[in-house]
Formats: structure tokens, sequence, C-alpha cells
């Protein structure tokens, strides 16, 4: 299902999380195994009919009452999100193909620049 989002510049970017590129998904863990990853933060690339990539996190929660969410991000905040992710971990908190997409949306994101 589309969800619609407004850009600062009040553009409407029709978001579908479901047909939308995932670049990083948050371990999931069903309910009754414990309430480690029972919500989390996923980082999604939705490409307009312009040709635009717009990125934006999708909020979610297995717990019963509470609500999703959307938020496009700057590609920026993109960037920033998933170095978050990827620091401390090595790789292993984005996964081989969230390091992939990553370095495919940004190029050089994880090339030494001191």
């Amino acid at each position: 299902m589309a969800e619609i989002l407004m850009t600062p510049e009040g553009k409407k970017v029709a978001i579908n999380s479901k047909e939308d590129v995932e670049i990083y998904s948050a371990p999931h863990n069903p309910p009754n195994t414990g309430t480690s990853y029972t919500a989390g933060t996923d980082l999604l690339a939705h490409k307009a009919r312009s040709g635009k990539i717009y990125f934006y996190t999708y909020r979610w929660s297995m717990w019963e009452g509470s609500q999703s969410s959307y938020e496009l991000l700057t590609d920026n905040e993109a960037k920033q999100f998933l170095l978050e992710k990827a620091q401390g971990t090595g790789y292993n908190g984005l996964g081989y193909s969230g390091k992939e997409r990553a370095e495919e949306y940004f190029p050089g994101i994880f090339e030494e620049d001191a």
C-alpha cells in the first residue's frame, strides 16, 4: 500500500515499503521469543518518476497498539544512518546485501577519509 510523504519543498512522494529498495532491515524476532528485536527502523530508497531517489525510514513495532511511521531523510541523513548501523559491528550490522546496497547508493561510504 502506498503512503504519501511530503518533502520540505511541498512535493508529494508516493512510497511503497513493499516495492521500494530496502537498504537496511532491522533484525526481527517474533514476540514470543523475547523482546530484543520486536521494534526497529528500516531504511529504504524510492525512485520517483522524475528519477530522483528519496530515502526514508520505516519505524515498526510488533507491540500491540504501536503505530508504524515513515520519515523522509536527506541524502546525508541516510548516509549517517548507515554509518551508525555499521559502526562497531564491522559490516555485520548491515549484512552483506545491506553493505552492497549502501555502496551502490553512496559510493565510497566505507572508505577511510581520515
